[in-house]
């Protein structure tokens, strides 16, 4: 790593260099938060909060050349060298997308209340937090390489409640990362797969380069590039195991964080499907489907650009290369995840529920859900309901067990833990959690699409509990309370310290049981507790059901 002696030295040759060539990019006051990489120098941004004055943003660092032109539905190429010193204080525009924030509650009020940026094919950017301490002590922070929600098709790192700064001021260095998302991201087209062998998955294989850009370089921002820990939420999640899975991702990853939450049950489109849907698209669009490439590449990127088709969403392609596994699940099964550490888990008001609204139609759902479990584990006597509570009980087993979403049942995360752990012979970490605590509402939110009794622990909001990115002010249309910002630094020192050692838990915390044969968890919230030991008759017939429904193997 650099000093900041050395950077000055290279700064004044670069700087003089520059001037005679022409080729200066931008004029740096100081030589301070100045950073050497691969490609050039970078200089950061300190924090505007005088909470985290210390904090060090380099935001908009090119890891790759512009997907655009030629270069359009390619694998990434290398960026460009820079001469002089390229100023990272400002984020870089958005992939194409239709971020749909109108109207769309709770998200347009708590993350997308200001100004939402601009929307580029020219999106292959990431961002940096650190802080001044690690860019000068010659020390090796932990590394966060974060993905952003949205499944492939929309949202962006910048958002608000994924600021890095408070990791940053726990010991982890934060990487945020763009890629191409939907159709730039992830169009499969026979004319793309003669060219190229397959096609499709260019998303995925943006998040590799860029991983190897990290591992390259973040020794320089006072990262360990041997201790990098992946994750994201939601479609994040997504993003993380499929990476985490290629044989084309050499970098070595030792964490995994997946919230909401694993996605054993994902699977992946043949290449044969993605290419139909692909020209699908292209009927969509009013274009011939038998369009060369070189005309596709020449079209102006609004003429590719239509998320009211039913073929935009991005979906990666199972192919020889990138995506070899049909599913998570095959993944899981063949070993691609056993000497990785995962934390993963879910809300409570996440899950998949039936729209019931008495105890007849409760049990009805349920006796025809269950099928013969219903019986041999006397459901109707387990779990007791009256009219008024059929709904919220209901809605309680969804992310406890009884849902038909995997990735949002925290018996989902349970069981895989379990299954790593007869896998590996008890070498594999998993830490599961439920987070159950409601985010603060104001009067005005009774009654609407944003009230406490509508979203509950609604998808995404933990992240300002596990980024610690809750502030006086931010969203504005939140009114912490004390505990809400406990709360938060404590679930952000539990990620901190799985991200630093495999495991969270810490002095002053609850303890978090792992995964294992007990099938531990804790539950975050209010009143956090762990759970592990011997099961209640309810979580064996969760278990039962679940290993069933998403087709674990049979429990030994």
């Amino acid at each position: 790593m650099k000093t900041k002696k050395q950077i000055s030295a290279v700064l004044a040759t670069t700087l003089l260099f520059s001037l005679g060539s022409g080729n200066l990019v931008f004029a740096a006051e100081t030589e301070d938060n100045v950073v050497s990489t691969k490609y050039g120098l970078v200089q950061g941004v300190n924090s505007t909060d005088p909470d985290y004055a210390d904090v060090v943003e380099f935001r908009g660092i090119p890891y790759a050349a512009p997907p655009v032109g030629d270069l359009r539905w390619k694998a990434p190429q290398d960026p460009e060298s820079w001469d002089g010193i390229k100023v990272c204080d400002t984020y870089q525009k958005m992939p194409m997308q239709d971020l749909q924030a109108e109207n769309n509650e709770p998200y347009t009020q708590d993350f997308y209340y200001g100004e939402i940026p601009e929307m580029s094919e020219d999106c292959l950017y990431l961002n940096v937090t650190t802080t001044e301490e690690n860019l000068t002590s010659g020390e090796k922070k932990p590394v966060f390489v974060w993905f952003h929600g949205g499944g492939l098709n929309k949202c962006y790192t910048n958002e608000p409640e994924a600021n890095g700064e408070a990791y940053a001021m726990n010991g982890i260095v934060v990487v945020s990362v763009e890629q191409r998302l939907g159709a730039f991201g992830y169009l499969s087209l026979p004319q793309l797969s003669e060219e190229q062998g397959q096609s499709g998955n260019y998303g995925l294989m943006d998040q590799i380069k860029a991983l190897e850009w990290i591992y390259e370089n973040i020794e320089n921002f006072g990262g360990d590039p041997e201790n990098i820990s992946i994750g994201g939420q939601s479609g994040g999640t997504s993003k993380s195991m499929a990476m985490a899975a290629s044989p084309e991702c050499d970098t070595p990853i030792s964490k995994m964080v997946l919230q909401s939450g694993l996605k054993w049950a994902d699977t992946f489109q043949s290449q044969e499907d993605a290419e139909a849907r692909g020209l699908a698209y292209l009927s969509d669009l009013g274009i011939d489907q038998d369009i060369s490439l070189e005309e596709l590449r020449q079209m102006d990127v609004e003429d590719l650009f239509d998320t009211t088709s039913s073929n935009w969403s991005g979906k990666m392609v199972q192919d020889d290369l990138y995506v070899v596994y049909p599913s998570i699940a095959e993944a899981t099964l063949d070993g691609a995840y056993d000497d990785i550490a995962i934390l993963a888990g879910t809300n409570i008001g996440e899950g998949t529920a039936p729209a019931v609204t008495n105890a007849e139609e409760f049990y009805a759902y349920y006796k025809e859900i269950l099928g013969d479990l219903y019986d041999k584990y006397d459901f109707e006597n387990l779990v007791q309901v009256t009219d008024t509570t059929a709904a919220t009980i209901a809605r309680q087993l969804g992310s406890y067990g009884l849902g038909m979403n995997g990735s949002r049942s925290v018996m989902v995360n349970r069981i895989f833990g379990k299954l790593l752990d007869e896998r590996t012979g008890g070498t594999s970490t998993v830490y599961t959690y439920l987070f159950t605590h409601i985010t603060p509402e104001s009067i005005t939110d009774i009654g609407t699409k944003r009230s406490a009794a509508t979203c509950w622990a609604w998808h995404s909001s933990e992240l300002w509990y596990t980024f610690n990115s809750l502030r006086d002010g931010t969203p504005p249309v939140r009114q912490w309370t004390e505990y809400d910002y406990q709360l938060a630094e404590e679930t952000n020192t539990y990620w901190a310290n799985f991200m630093k050692t495999g495991n969270p838990n810490g002095e002053g915390l609850v303890e978090w049981p792992e995964s294992d044969s007990s099938m531990g968890y804790i539950k975050l919230g209010d009143g956090t507790c762990g759970f592990s030991g011997d099961l209640s008759t309810l979580e064996q017939l969760m278990e039962e059901f679940t290993a069933q429904y998403f087709g674990f193997p049979s429990a030994s």
